[in-house]
């Protein structure tokens, strides 16, 4: 009889050692996260070792409830779940990529072993050291879980997740399979809503001024210019800039007002506008890329330069610029090759300095690129394919 005693004794103190929390996981009147969640962790380890699930459970609720959900804590709770094979998308929280994320810098804290990061954010790993107890145990458990669930269920993924250190679930959930799932639709949601974010836009180009019509006579000329801007989504939006230089190979008239004409063969001109592209084709992977390309411009060229010596004034002609034509680009990562032909329609006898007109063609190769260097960190993070 006094054995059955003892023994009743020691299973009701081993039951409690599991269970009274608040005596347990700290000793003074004030609670600080940082004791809970470090013991809570072993006590996790222990009640998981007896295999006292449902004492664990309790812990591991008790454990949120007094310090919030943290890396950690769905940790536990993804593991009992995956153990008691009752795991649903219920049990995952808004953020759960967050909790992923999160464990893969613990991981990579673990292999490095530069622990600085923890000692800095002890809140952001849940007051639970990395490479200890906890993290032996958990990642144990979820190699022996592993093998114990079919390789295409989202079970899977996490017990190789957890057992192996394994980023693949990142790039796995992208798989139409998983599309279904919670994890996959938060995923879809934030890497759209970071594909949408505008990308930043520079180039330099390189052609040739083609005048068509009357506009002949001034013949063709070389064109350099520069442009920046932002790409968003299919659309792009640009400020460009661009000289045309060289004398005209032939000699035109041109008047000042109250003068009598004269010829020049001068000529040096200027365009600043808009350009407006829509995307009408990307590849798959997108190394290819046609646009449609609109624009709005202050467009002109100098016919007589200033000679002070002389005392003679610069003429000028002017005019609006609209313009329409394509782009075809080839990237290579974020910089591309291109190409840009443009038709524009112009009105050069506007101010009266020359009486012939037309509508020019400009062609030009480019070089430029397309970044948005935080936005293409946190896709590489995400492993985005």
């Amino acid at each position: 009889m006094k054995k059955i005693y003892v023994l009743f004794f020691m299973i009701l103190t081993n039951n409690a050692f599991c269970q009274n929390f608040d005596e347990i996981l700290y000793s003074t009147k004030r609670v600080y996260c940082s004791d809970i969640s470090y013991n809570a962790s072993l006590y996790f380890v222990k009640c998981m070792t007896e295999n006292k699930i449902d004492s664990a459970k309790n812990l591991v609720e008790y454990w949120k409830q007094k310090c919030g959900i943290s890396e950690p804590v769905f940790r536990a709770t993804i593991l009992l779940a995956l153990i008691e094979r009752n795991f649903t998308d219920s049990i995952l929280p808004n953020e759960t990529l967050r909790y992923i994320i999160n464990y893969k810098s613990r991981v990579e804290m673990i292999k490095s072993l530069l622990y600085f990061d923890y000692n800095i954010h002890e809140n952001y790993y849940g007051y639970v050291p990395p490479g200890q107890e906890f993290d032996k145990f958990t990642s144990q458990l979820a190699r022996e879980l592993k093998d114990t669930y079919d390789t295409a269920s989202i079970e899977y993924l996490f017990a190789e997740f957890y057992g192996d250190g394994s980023d693949k679930i990142l790039s796995k959930i992208q798989l139409p399979e998983y599309q279904e799932n919670k994890i996959a639709k938060e995923y879809n949601k934030i890497t759209q809503h970071h594909l949408k974010k505008a990308d930043y836009h520079a180039a330099f180009f390189s052609g040739v001024w083609v005048p068509t019509g009357e506009l002949k006579q001034i013949g063709w000329h070389p064109e350099i210019g520069y442009q920046i801007g932002l790409k968003y989504g299919k659309m792009n939006y640009d400020l460009v800039m661009a000289l045309k230089f060289i004398n005209s190979p032939n000699y035109y008239w041109v008047k000042r007002k109250h003068s009598l004409p004269e010829q020049t063969r001068y000529f040096v001109g200027g365009t600043m506008g808009l350009d407006f592209g829509r995307d009408v084709f990307v590849s798959a992977k997108r190394k290819h890329e046609i646009q449609i390309i609109a624009g709005v411009a202050y467009d002109g060229f100098t016919v007589i330069k200033e000679d002070k010596d002389n005392k003679i004034e610069p003429l000028h002609v002017n005019s609006y610029n609209f313009n329409i034509g394509f782009g075809y680009r080839y990237y290579v990562n974020t910089w591309y090759l291109g190409l840009k032909i443009k038709y524009n329609f112009v009105d050069y006898s506007l101010n009266n300095v020359i009486n012939f007109t037309g509508n020019p063609i400009t062609a030009s190769v480019v070089i430029g690129f397309v970044n948005n260097k935080d936005k293409n960190d946190i896709l590489e993070m995400l492993q985005y394919n």
